[in-house]
């Protein structure tokens, strides 16, 4: 390599630094000029648009009837949901639970009487 070229690659390099510092130090004077009046040219000549309240009032009244149909839906969707939980819990053949009550009387019902001893009577 060129002694001259190795030269000119370090002074790009140092350009290409001094730029980066003036951007991080948050000067502009690295910046070119030409791409920041462009963007603010472009910011500057940009329409706004603005609705007439008829328009906005429109829209919310859409916007409103669209919320109104998905509130409809979800509550048609739960009560279906909630009767298909109902209908599959009365099963007619299906098991029976018992409460704790049932199954302590069924328990005490279960439990062996105490058997009182017959006199034994002696044989004539």
């Amino acid at each position: 390599m060129d002694t001259n070229n190795i030269v000119l690659e370090i002074d790009a390099e140092i350009s290409r630094l001094q730029q980066a510092r003036a951007l991080l130090a948050g000067t502009n004077a690295g910046k070119p000029k030409a791409r920041a009046s462009a963007s603010a040219s472009l910011r500057s000549n940009k329409p706004v648009s603005t609705l007439s309240d008829a328009a906005r009032a429109k829209i919310s009244a859409a916007q409103k009837a669209r919320w109104a149909k998905s509130k409809r839906a979800a509550k048609k969707e739960a009560r279906n949901t909630a009767a298909a939980a109902a209908a599959k819990k009365t099963i007619p053949n299906g098991p029976v639970r018992k409460t704790a009550s049932a199954k302590k009387a069924a328990t005490v019902k279960k439990a062996p009487q105490p058997q009182t001893k017959a006199p034994v009577r002696p044989a004539p």
